[in-house]
């Protein structure tokens, strides 16, 4: 499989730059920003969910029960409508929307929503929209007592963060419902005394969303069925996601569970039945994350795998490209950095996506039989949102069972970002818009978040940082999809086809990239280049990430391994950029 590898080191002083990163494909809005554009900030814990159909898309409203409230009008429970949901046997995902579970309890930023339902032609009572998509919610872990969100982990819930709070406000809180966050977090840390114990569990590598069961050994679980949690993706750790009931079978001594999709690499954690929780000593490694469709089939909420099918006439998607973006008008070089990136998951996976060959004049995000891509329109897009990927799901019964089908996709980016679209080295300050695009089509191709700094989808991507090459997790995650793609639905809808157009990925970057390896990563300071194919490699460079050479070293004429001594640097990430004849490759590494 060929790639394309193409990681820059910036020659531009990021360090001097705070708050720059993308999440999810984000820029990081900062707790007062958020608070002073907000109409509601409140305290609270999600009670119930509904979705609904409203301007061919579709929404779900988060019944919240509230506690405190730091900013605006005291109110028992409000509606937090947030994009995406399941209606019936249609679905629908949105990258960068924020996603509740019940139970869920977070500190809510929100503005108001004019979302009508078109079932009951009302808007819910008492109904906001989180301000910020994803980062307005900071979710609640109470037994470290910190709340989360994809950029912090803020420690100290009832003390700093609510100082901060009210720092951002200028009046105190108003509490509507007794909820004490420090005596919870005090008392799950008594009840863990008391809690079961993980003895072990196995295999210590699974990948999440593909019905892969873990087990679980211990005692004391009991013998009602409780909790089993991971790593929640999305906020890079911390907070954790559950299975669901379905998803888990319970013993006293052993829990058999599939990983979740939206779990990433963490902890594990078992809450019993009494809510007293466990957590594993080591983590489980989660290589990758598919897309799951959550459904309630009439015996419980159950999760179903997704696939592809032969929409168009070629055996795959047809993308087709709204007019400015067609004709590179208006952010110029984007087209091209899209096709680039669209490439390379089709020639590494075979995914079936072609581009249609004249522009449509649909500018709008809607289910519409159309699978656009363009930039949006003013404020569409949340504030930070640099780019999302819609993913539109059909269901289909049959043979005692229901097969979810990708029925579109759309893409949308931020018309507003200063986006790189130089596919060499940059010279000015913005985003990497191919890295973004890549990790969009990541979502198109039904694969979720990450925590793993190595592969492209990865949760977060510093500004100063390239991610336009896919690692072997994220092909091996997009070839799982693709297996089960080319078989039709239900004997009723054509399977896709393999893609097989011409691919023009650079040979010598593929083959560099697996012939060399970096390691001890991450190091105490020195490490070593091994060139397992015997590449004739030319140099190396170390970069800071502010973009500052602080190494170079000539590899022409040297064995199989090279070591390079950087002990005495200061601890953090850096880029090493290992140069051969005719092509060069960029490796993260880390010194603790």
């Amino acid at each position: 499989m060929k790639k394309m590898i193409l990681k820059l080191a910036l020659t531009l002083f990021f360090s001097s730059f705070n708050g720059l990163y993308a999440q999810e494909m984000l820029r990081e809005i900062s707790l007062k920003e958020q608070i002073d554009n907000s109409t509601l900030v409140v305290e609270g814990e999600v009670i119930s969910k509904t979705s609904f159909w409203s301007n061919n898309l579709i929404y779900t409203s988060n019944t919240v029960k509230v506690y405190k409230v730091f900013k605006g009008t005291p109110v028992s429970t409000i509606e937090v409508i947030t994009l995406g949901g399941t209606v019936d046997l249609e679905a629908m995902m949105v990258s960068s929307s924020l996603k509740l579970k019940t139970g869920t309890v977070g500190l809510f930023v929100l503005q108001s929503s004019d979302v009508v339902n078109q079932t009951t032609a009302k808007s819910p009572s008492n109904s906001y929209q989180p301000y910020s998509a994803i980062q307005g919610c900071y979710k609640y872990n109470l037994y470290d007592d910190v709340a989360i969100n994809p950029f912090n982990k803020k420690k100290g819930i009832s003390t700093a963060f609510y100082k901060e709070i009210i720092s951002a406000t200028g009046y105190n809180y108003v509490e509507v419902s007794s909820f004490n966050t420090a005596e919870l977090n005090k008392s799950l840390n008594q009840k863990s005394a008391l809690a079961p114990s993980i003895t072990n569990f196995s295999p210590t590598t699974a990948t999440a969303g593909t019905k892969t069961l873990v087990t679980i050994n211990g005692t004391g679980f009991g013998a009602t069925k409780g909790k089993v949690g991971f790593y929640e993706a999305d906020e890079g750790g911390g907070a954790y996601i559950n299975a669901l009931d379905s998803q888990v079978t319970w013993s006293d001594t052993q829990i058999l569970v599939q990983v979740p999709s939206g779990a990433g690499t963490g902890k594990i954690r078992v809450t019993d039945a009494a809510s007293n929780p466990t957590i594993s000593t080591t983590n489980l490694t989660v290589p990758y994350s598919e897309l799951n469709v959550e459904y309630d089939p009439g015996s419980g909420l159950r999760a179903y795998q997704t696939q592809h099918y032969g929409q168009s006439v070629a055996g795959g998607y047809e993308w087709r490209m709204y007019t400015d973006f067609f004709n590179d008008s208006d952010k110029p070089g984007a087209r091209l950095a899209f096709e680039k990136a669209l490439e390379d998951w089709r020639c590494t996976t075979k995914i079936n996506w072609t581009i249609r060959s004249t522009p449509d004049p649909t500018d709008k995000t809607e289910k519409d039989s159309k699978n656009i891509i363009r930039f949006d329109n003013n404020a569409e897009l949340a504030s930070g949102v640099l780019g999302t990927c819609v993913s539109y799901w059909s269901g289909q019964s049959c043979n005692g069972t229901i097969e979810w089908y990708v029925s579109e996709l759309d893409i949308v980016f931020d018309d507003d970002t200063t986006w790189i679209v130089d596919p060499g080295t940059p010279n000015i300050l913005g985003y990497d818009f191919q890295s973004v695009a890549l990790h969009e089509l990541g979502h198109g191709h039904q694969l979720g978040h990450v925590i793993n700094t190595n592969e492209v989808m990865h949760y977060n991507l510093a500004l100063s940082e390239y991610s336009r090459v896919l690692s072997n997790d994220d092909i091996n995650a997009g070839n799982d999809v693709q297996s089960r793609s080319v078989t039709s639905v239900c004997n009723l809808l054509d399977p896709m086809t393999n893609y097989a157009g011409t691919c023009s990925l650079s040979v010598e970057d593929d083959l560099l990239n697996d012939a060399v390896k970096i390691y001890p990563n991450p190091s105490n300071g020195t490490f070593y280049i091994k060139n397992g194919l015997k590449v004739n490699l030319q140099k190396a460079t170390v970069y800071d990430m502010s973009g500052r050479l602080i190494y170079e070293m000539n590899l022409s004429g040297t064995s199989e391994t090279s070591s390079i001594n950087l002990t005495g640097m200061a601890k953090g990430m850096y880029l090493v950029n290992i140069h051969s004849e005719n092509a060069f490759v960029t490796k993260k590494l880390i010194l603790e």
